[in-house]
């Protein structure tokens, strides 16, 4: 048996947020070793004791404070986070990552390798998928994962020749051995569900505060977007569907053993707690579906949302989906399952840059859609982004037009960011924009560090982030 600590990177604490929910791929991975005799743990080191939310307009202003932790490697909050990961005295660590948090991987690794040099580190996720040669970057880490990681982890952990394991990059004398392509889990209904339990470095009371609740149906996405991550992580022609039964099963075992847990918890025995109102617990009553896009195949999705009525669930919760996938049945259905959200992907309100990113939607495709979840008293969520290559004041325009029309419940507003390894990403670099050469703690959507548009003028860009005062019109997003 081996011990495993899983890591979820900080990043969200570094903007002075947080995020306290499960991270769904390290639980999987997890939850499989734990099946397979090995004692697996999950660590958030982007953990918060806290009920403060970044809202946007403080994400934009935030980032210079944010660049400061990776200046300074002897910050508290890495030593903070070192402390705890040899606590554990695991014999392996992996790490989930993605573009913006390859810093904080690269710092914490060589910190670890200088004091526990036998432990043995591991990156997987979306970033170490895109970049076959992130061992060459991270140079305490031993090993990378592409894809899904549960079959790939196992092997590693009970000593399998590296060589011989679909996914997995390693070095050798000669330089990386990458065994490409990696090979796809034939039926991610046999997976066991995801830990949602051994949370490590929480007091029992911080561990009630862990968001348990989200739930994946679909590894993938079958569509083309070019600034999206997904197509190039899962391949297009790779998408997983977990069946309607797996799906309601794990929505029954959520009920059944996560619900509400702040009516179960005993105060009184508490040291540090005398009162609900000091106790931020998630109750775990709204299933999130972190699927890219829930409502791919319209029969499959109404088979899902009429289980959840026939089985008389209770259960509030949301999704993510496209427009064109909606109709007025779907839209009905949603309501009495319970959905309180919706979240899309607008994106623009001008068909040329719809046109130009890959989206193979239409803006009437989205009014159609928007109306459809409106009638529905279905509540949603308008992402929105601009800065693409090519766009004009104009088309800016347009979509500030747009989002206003749809009267959406929520906004939420991102300047592009070309992420690692999508097309977008190489196109640019191609365009002359030297992006490979920025840190990697400038890939998210909300800084305008890595803005490749200089044809949107400062006034239209005021104009498109004021549309965040729309939501303090609105009642408080889910």
């Amino acid at each position: 048996m081996s011990k495993v600590l899983l890591v979820n990177p900080p990043f969200y604490r570094l903007l002075q947020s947080h995020y306290n929910a499960n991270s769904l791929g390290i639980a999987y991975v997890a939850s499989y070793l734990n099946f397979h005799g090995h004692n697996a743990w999950l660590y958030n080191a982007d953990f918060l004791n806290t009920k403060i939310f970044l809202n946007q307009k403080d994400l934009f202003k935030g980032f210079a404070d944010y660049r400061k932790f990776f200046q300074d490697d002897n910050n508290e909050i890495w030593e903070e986070i070192i402390d705890k990961i040899i606590s554990f005295e695991p014999e392996w660590v992996g790490y989930t990552s993605y573009t913006a948090n390859i810093s904080a991987i690269d710092i914490i690794s060589k910190k670890l390798k200088s004091l526990q040099p036998t432990v043995k580190q591991v990156i997987g996720g979306v970033h170490a998928t895109l970049d076959p040669e992130i061992l060459n970057k991270l140079s305490s880490i031993d090993y990378s994962i592409q894809r899904e990681g549960e079959h790939a982890m196992l092997d590693l952990v009970e000593g399998k020749d590296p060589k011989n394991i679909s996914g997995v990059v390693h070095r050798s004398p000669s330089g990386l051995i990458n065994n490409w392509d990696a090979d796809v889990i034939p039926d991610i209904d046999d997976l066991p569900l995801p830990e949602r339990d051994k949370f490590w470095g929480l007091t029992e009371e911080e561990k009630l505060m862990v968001d348990v609740s989200y739930i994946c149906s679909i590894r993938g996405c079958p569509y083309r977007c070019n600034y999206c991550a997904s197509p190039a992580h899962w391949k297009r022609d790779k998408t997983q569907y977990r069946s309607p039964q797996s799906l309601l099963s794990e929505m029954h075992h959520l009920k059944e053993n996560y619900w509400d847990r702040k009516k179960e918890f005993d105060y009184s025995a508490s040291s540090n707690v005398k009162s609900k109102s000091e106790l931020i617990i998630e109750d775990n009553s709204t299933v999130y579906f972190v699927d890219d896009i829930f409502t791919v195949h319209k029969e499959r999705i109404k088979e899902i949302l009429k289980g959840i009525i026939n089985d008389n669930l209770g259960m509030k919760w949301k999704c993510e989906a496209r427009t064109d996938h909606l109709d007025e049945e779907i839209c009905q259905l949603m309501a009495r399952a319970g959905c309180v959200r919706v979240k899309i992907g607008f994106e623009s309100g001008s068909d040329r840059i719809l046109k130009m990113i890959q989206k193979d939607e239409t803006i009437e495709d989205m009014r159609k859609g928007a109306k459809l979840l409106k009638d529905a008293g279905v509540p949603f969520t308008a992402y929105f982004m601009i800065g693409f290559p090519e766009e004009t004041d104009d088309d800016v325009k347009q979509t500030i037009k747009f989002a206003k029309e749809i009267d959406a419940d929520y906004y939420s507003l991102s300047i592009l960011a070309p992420y690692y390894g999508t097309k977008m990403y190489y196109d640019m670099l191609d365009e002359g924009f030297e992006l490979d050469k920025k840190p990697w703690e400038y890939f998210f959507h909300q800084t305008g560090e890595l803005m490749v548009n200089n044809n949107i003028s400062e006034e239209v860009l005021k104009e498109y982030l004021s549309l965040n005062e729309l939501n303090s019109t609105r009642k408080g997003y889910v």
